[in-house]
C-alpha cells in the first residue's frame, strides 16, 4: 500500500481493501465500495463551493455526479505536504463518444436534467458568478490589441507573427459580431433570472469528464463549475463535438433539439443566438497567442504554430457547420 496515500486516506473512515495507483489519481477498493483519490491545486474556497453544488445536486435527486466525501473532522480535502487531496466516487466507465448519435444524445438530455437540478444553491460567493459574456469579449479585444502591439514593436517578423497579423482581423470581427448578436439578445435579462436561481454550468464538458457507464452518462470534475447561462455547457458540447466527430453527421441544430427536447430546458431562438455568439469566441486562436507571447517558454515555438495553423485550417469547417444558426439579424 502507498505510503502517502495510506497516511492522506487515515482522514477518511474507511474499510480499505487494495489501493491501485492510476493515471492521475489513486483507485481505492474498500468492502462497500470504490473511491477515487486526487491532488488539486484548486482553492479550499473552490473545493467548498464545489462541495456544495453536489450536495446540492444530490439533495435535488440528481444522482450522476462523482461525490466529494468529506473527513472524519468534516473538511471537503486533505492538507498534505502543502498539497491537497479530496476523495470521490470513482465512476468506471468509458469516456464518451460524441460520435455516437445515441450516447451524444443521452448526454444532452442529461445535462438538461443537471441544469435543471442545480437550481437552489444559496449564499454563493461573488467569485463563482460567471463573468457576462460582452464582458469576456471586450476583454478578448482587449487581449488582442496587445498582441498585434506587442509584434509591432519586434525586432523581425517570424513565422507565428505573419500567421497572426494575417488572421488577426478575422476574428476581431467574430468578436463585434458576438458583441452585436449578444446587444440585441435578451442576454442580460436570462442572466439575471440565472443569478435568482444559481443555476450552474459545469464549464468543463469534454469526453474526459463526461462518463458513460451502462446505459447512464455521470459528469465528473467539477473545478470549473460556475453560476452561468445553461448556453455555456451546450456551447461547450457544440465545439467539442467539432473536434471529435470524424465527419459531422449530426448537425448543430440536432444537437440543440437534443437538449430542448429532454423535457427539462427548451431553448428558445434568443438562447440559440447565445450559443452563437459564444461560439463565435476565438477563445483557441487567442490561448494559442497567448501561449506564444505571454508565457515562459518551455515548450517548443513549432508546436504552439502546428495549434494556431490547425485552429486557422479548422475555421471554413467551423462556419459552415454553424450556417444553421445565423438567423434574422445576426447575418450570414
Amino acid at each position: 500500500m502507498d505510503g502517502l496515500c495510506t497516511k492522506i486516506l487515515g482522514n477518511y473512515d474507511l474499510d480499505i481493501k487494495n489501493i491501485k495507483k492510476t493515471k492521475g489519481y489513486y483507485v481505492i477498493n474498500c468492502k462497500s465500495a470504490t473511491y477515487a483519490l486526487r491532488k488539486t491545486t484548486d482553492s479550499p474556497e473552490r473545493i467548498e463551493f464545489r462541495c456544495r453544488v453536489q450536495r446540492n445536486l444530490l439533495n435535488n435527486d440528481f444522482k450522476n455526479i462523482e461525490k466529494i466525501y468529506t473527513t472524519t473532522e468534516g473538511s471537503p480535502f486533505v492538507l498534505h505536504e502543502e498539497q491537497k487531496y479530496f476523495l470521490t466516487d470513482y465512476i468506471g466507465g468509458a469516456e464518451a463518444n460524441f460520435d455516437d448519435k445515441k450516447e451524444l444524445s443521452k448526454i444532452l438530455v442529461k445535462l438538461a436534467g443537471f441544469h435543471q437540478k442545480s437550481k437552489g444553491l444559496v449564499s454563493v460567493p461573488d467569485e463563482f458568478y460567471a463573468q457576462n459574456i460582452d464582458v469576456r469579449l471586450n476583454k478578448m479585444l482587449s487581449e488582442l490589441s496587445v498582441l498585434r502591439k506587442k509584434i509591432n514593436f519586434s525586432k523581425g517578423l517570424r513565422d507565428f507573427d505573419l500567421i497572426f497579423i494575417k488572421n488577426y482581423e478575422y476574428y476581431e470581427d467574430n468578436i463585434y459580431k458576438a458583441l452585436e448578436i449578444i446587444g440585441k439578445s435578451n442576454y442580460h435579462n436570462k442572466m439575471q433570472e440565472v443569478c435568482l436561481s444559481n443555476s450552474i454550468c459545469h464549464n468543463l464538458l469534454k469526453k474526459e469528464t463526461i462518463v458513460c457507464y451502462g446505459d447512464d452518462i455521470f459528469f465528473s470534475a467539477f473545478s470549473n463549475c460556475l453560476v452561468d447561462h445553461a448556453t455555456s455547457d451546450i456551447a461547450a458540447i457544440i465545439s467539442k463535438y467539432m473536434k471529435y466527430s470524424t465527419d459531422r453527421h449530426i448537425s448543430v441544430t440536432e444537437i440543440i433539439d437534443m437538449y430542448s427536447n429532454s423535457g427539462h430546458n427548451s431553448l428558445s431562438e434568443g438562447d440559440c443566438n447565445i450559443i452563437l455568439a459564444r461560439l463565435l469566441m476565438p477563445t483557441g486562436f487567442l490561448n494559442a497567442a497567448k501561449q506564444y507571447y505571454m508565457k515562459k517558454r518551455s515548450w517548443a515555438p513549432s508546436a504552439v504554430t502546428s495549434d494556431l495553423e490547425f485552429e486557422i485550417n479548422a475555421r471554413e469547417a467551423f462556419v459552415e457547420y454553424i450556417k444553421p444558426l445565423f438567423r434574422s439579424g445576426n447575418g450570414a
